[in-house]
């Protein structure tokens, strides 16, 4: 009886272990967000380019330990479609919401463009002058394990300039 117990709990202790590789994995992904960024030197640049192109700006929040956060970074780079709406209609800024260990990151940014409690990651779009046109949390933009390309690519073409 009790090598059928051991057994038990080998098994158990081998399925636990194995079953972390996959958060192990996605912890050693490269970060996307960068929290030694000055997020409001970021976003003024960005709204000089985007008054120079006629371009929205679209902030992607976030953290690095966020795995969803890195799924819908991954898609913008691989769908050639979002790719191409982002290259052509959009400056993406990517605002780090991580924590230092003086104080958590952006969070008045966050607030500002009402995205504090949606989740992450969370979209605002901002016009060229850096006004808010609209807040989401990329919630709705899912779809079984991952962002809807068709999804993204519907949000992304509603809120562009013309």
């Amino acid at each position: 009886m009790n090598q059928v117990k051991l057994l038990v709990i080998l098994v158990i202790f081998s399925l636990l272990v194995l079953s972390g590789v996959g958060y192990s994995e996605a912890v050693k992904k490269a970060p996307i967000y960068n929290p030694d960024a000055n997020i409001v030197k970021e976003v003024e640049a960005a709204i000089k380019k985007a008054t120079a192109e006629n371009k929205h700006i679209l902030l992607m929040f976030g953290a690095n330990w966020c795995p969803w956060c890195h799924k819908l970074h991954e898609l913008f780079g691989s769908d050639l479609a979002i790719k191409k709406i982002l290259a052509e209609k959009y400056i993406l800024v990517m605002v780090d919401i991580g924590e230092t260990k003086d104080k958590p990151l952006n969070r008045d940014l966050e607030a500002k463009c009402g995205v504090k409690g949606m989740g992450y990651p969370s979209i605002a779009v901002l016009d060229k002058k850096g006004d808010l046109i609209c807040a989401q949390s990329s919630g709705v933009l899912e779809k079984d394990k991952g962002h809807d390309p068709k999804r993204v690519l519907a949000f992304l073409q509603v809120e562009s300039p013309n």
